[in-house]
């Protein structure tokens, strides 16, 4: 899913709602991916746990792998906001940090841009599926634990082809992709 406008050359006609970094579904589902996959997981484990569909020891290696994620996801995040603010250009010559150009009226241009986007999308959607996995014949709670998760999925999804086409360069959504596969790897 590294795909974009620029790469391909192919101009998709920009689709407002989905091009604005402000819309609803970036500022609710996107900015905050973590807290709504720490959130079902948290929930589906617990549940599972209490209908004795999973052992109280597993629930603590879900929420080892939260905590380290938790962890990973602050740590890559904090990292990556320091080296935007740190390594760049102003395009007004006399300000050298990225507060100071942006408060005087200049932009603050990044060598490379990590895509956060991809990064946590990615992370969230192997994090919600690996613990979501369930056996076919489960039952109701377990027909819904697939169902809000792919709702979820789907979701982080929609908002992964926008990152791919509206925003960030190729080698931007790489990076940030590798970011978030190599996460979860480590904490998997």
């Amino acid at each position: 899913a590294v795909v974009s406008t620029q790469s391909t050359g192919i101009e998709f006609g920009k689709i407002p709602f989905f091009s604005d970094k402000y819309n609803f579904l970036n500022q609710v589902f996107v900015k905050w991916c973590w807290l709504w996959t720490l959130c079902l997981v948290s929930l589906i484990s617990v549940l599972r746990v209490a209908l004795k569909r999973m052992p109280i020891r597993h629930l603590y290696l879900v929420l080892l792998r939260l905590l380290f994620g938790t962890l990973y996801w602050y740590s890559l995040t904090t990292i990556i906001d320091g080296l935007k603010d740190n390594i760049g250009k102003c395009t007004l010559p006399e300000f050298n940090t990225s507060k100071l150009c942006r408060t005087e009226g200049g932009s603050w241009r990044y060598f490379m841009d990590i895509s956060g986007h991809m990064f946590m999308l990615v992370f969230c959607n192997l994090f919600l599926e690996s613990h979501a996995a369930t056996e076919e014949d489960g039952g109701v709670f377990e027909g819904t634990v697939r169902g809000v998760t792919k709702v979820m999925v789907s979701l982080f999804e929609l908002m992964m082809v926008c990152t791919v086409i509206y925003w960030h360069s190729p080698a931007e959504k790489i990076l940030g992709t590798l970011t978030g596969v190599a996460g979860y790897t480590l904490i998997f």
